[in-house]
């Protein structure tokens, strides 16, 4: 499926909303430009960059973040710019315009991204992907799957992390007098919070590639599972822990598990799955066509709710 052009138009529109805030900023900033404000345009910017990569590749989870960030901070900014040209009797200043303009931007990409082309198109750049397929069967790349969704969700929570910086920066700065040097404790506060998210990021992203590493191929053909053949498989079955409900038309299930019961070994065998309910419906579909009559036994509950052996 092709990226749809409202994409195009809401990731131009966003990058002009970066940029009529920077040309905002210039355009009242007064003196001379220290290192650290430079530094933190670079930073800033960095980070509104990486966001809106993980829109033009179709996170639903950055492109929902990013809509909420866009329809709760744009109507203030255009209010706020409104309020001030009030106030000083009607004159209006370039930066102000600027300021407008980019929450326009910002309105408009919104909007665009609400789109259900969009959402559709979304939802197939993060479902399953086959890895290869056999001759007599299916293989699953769990690797891959997990590694798109947690370094999706992870670069999200990162970002949110950048913005709790951004504020507590600027709360502790608005207690600061205008004459403060270049040690003031907002300045520090902010060098520091960033080595802490760049540590973070990196450690972070270290642990979701050995997670998903762990986790390797699925291949489910008319041999069996994996290396396990169906004569040695007594039971087959797809576990549960909580509710199942319906999202959007398709069905989810809490902590998905592949459990795998075989003759010659008294314990089950335990395949954590990521949490991607197309990926659920698409081994599903491969098990029941592939395994013997009364060997897979579909989705079941779990009465417990333990934790996944990988």
């Amino acid at each position: 499926m092709q990226r749809p052009l409202a994409l195009h138009l809401a990731v131009a529109l966003l990058a002009l909303l970066w940029a009529g805030l920077i040309g905002g900023v210039v355009l009242v900033w007064e003196g001379t430009t220290a290192p650290f404000e430079i530094f933190a345009g670079v930073f800033w910017s960095a980070v509104w960059c990486f966001w809106l990569s993980r829109v033009w590749l179709g996170g639903p989870m950055a492109i929902g973040l990013m809509r909420k960030a866009l329809f709760g901070i744009c109507p203030l900014l255009i209010l706020g710019s409104g309020l001030a040209i009030g106030m000083i009797d009607g004159q209006v200043y370039p930066s102000q315009l600027s300021g407008i303009a980019a929450a326009t931007c910002g309105i408009a990409g919104g909007l665009l991204l609400c789109r259900g082309d969009v959402r559709r198109w979304s939802s197939s750049a993060v479902a399953p992907r086959v890895l290869h397929q056999p001759a007599d069967g299916t293989a699953f790349d769990l690797r891959g799957v997990a590694l798109r969704q947690q370094r999706g969700l992870f670069g999200c929570l990162m970002m949110v992390v950048a913005v709790v910086v951004l504020i507590v920066v600027g709360l502790i700065g608005a207690a600061l007098p205008d004459d403060r040097g270049a040690d003031a404790p907002d300045y520090v506060a902010f060098m520091v919070g960033v080595v802490l998210v760049v540590i973070i990021a990196i450690a972070g992203y270290i642990r979701i590639n050995l997670q998903a590493k762990a986790l390797g191929v699925l291949v489910v053909s008319s041999r069996g599972v994996n290396d396990h053949p169906w004569s040695r498989l007594r039971s087959v079955a797809l576990t549960y822990a909580g509710e199942a409900a319906v999202v959007d038309g398709v069905r989810r299930y809490p902590q998905a598990r592949l459990d795998l019961s075989l003759y010659d070994e008294p314990d089950e065998q335990r395949l954590a799955l990521p949490n991607d309910a197309h990926l659920h419906g698409s081994i599903a579909a491969a098990l029941a066509a592939r395994s013997p009559e009364g060997v897979f036994l579909g989705w079941v509950q779990r009465a417990d709710r333990p934790r996944s052996i990988r």
